[in-house]
């Protein structure tokens, strides 16, 4: 069964929140997780939740993005700033791709959504596992609950045609052990310490965009294993 967090990650305006909170029960999502909140009373949240007040009541904070995805299998993040060929790290996908993938998949999956002012910072990106951008005419930059709303609904439509039986979707733990094989593969071949970075986050966008299933991964690993062995013992 997939289940779907909200993650908001330092949110200046309370009123945004309420509308998400409010876009969220719209779309039936109920978990809603703020990272070290800006705002401190939470009155005009609760004014614009409207019926999603119980979205509200039931939201955690907490002090940081790590605590935030403690539980989770896959992060979405989002940006109005997509990197096109140039930047791997703000390499996007629609969210009509997204959820075609997410119709066969079954784990928890963090949708992350940055600050009113500057959204989602480098870092924060790299901890997500694909980017997905809204296109928009002229001014591409949207509302922060105008965004999430636009992805609740794809994701809402998508649930209404989910296929039976899907298949597991890769842990975070098992993306990272792959990760791990193809860093030492890199180093067995003496890969530029230039590029290094780049074929790294290029590795992670191929096999998170594929939302490959816990079967797949554990080959993947298994073909990645003894590809690093076999060159580790020819480099002996």
């Amino acid at each position: 069964m997939l289940k779907i967090k909200v993650i908001v990650i330092e949110p200046e305006n309370a009123g945004n929140i309420g509308a998400i909170a409010r876009a969220m029960k719209n779309f039936d999502l109920e978990e809603l997780v703020l990272v070290n909140p800006k705002f401190e009373n939470i009155f005009e949240a609760e004014t614009r939740a409207m019926h999603g007040i119980n979205v509200l009541k039931n939201m955690r904070v907490v002090n940081n993005l790590g605590e935030a995805v403690l539980d989770v299998d896959f992060i979405v993040g989002t940006t109005a700033k997509s990197g096109m060929n140039y930047n791997v790290l703000r390499t996007t996908i629609t969210p009509e791709l997204l959820v075609e993938n997410l119709v066969n998949i079954n784990g928890k999956i963090a949708l992350l959504f940055g600050r009113e002012s500057f959204g989602l910072s480098n870092e924060e990106l790299e901890e997500a596992d694909i980017v997905v951008t809204i296109p928009a005419s002229n001014y591409s930059t949207l509302n922060i609950s105008h965004a999430a709303a636009v992805i609740f609904y794809e994701i809402y439509k998508s649930r209404q045609h989910k296929k039976k039986g899907a298949p597991r979707v890769s842990s975070k733990l098992e993306k990272e052990k792959a990760l791990e094989y193809f860093r030492l593969i890199l180093k067995d071949i003496r890969y530029s310490s230039f590029k290094y970075r780049i074929a790294e986050r290029v590795f992670h966008n191929a096999i998170s965009r594929a939302f490959i299933s816990g079967r797949e991964i554990h080959t993947l690993i298994g073909v990645l294993r003894r590809i690093h062995l076999f060159l580790s013992s020819k480099n002996k």
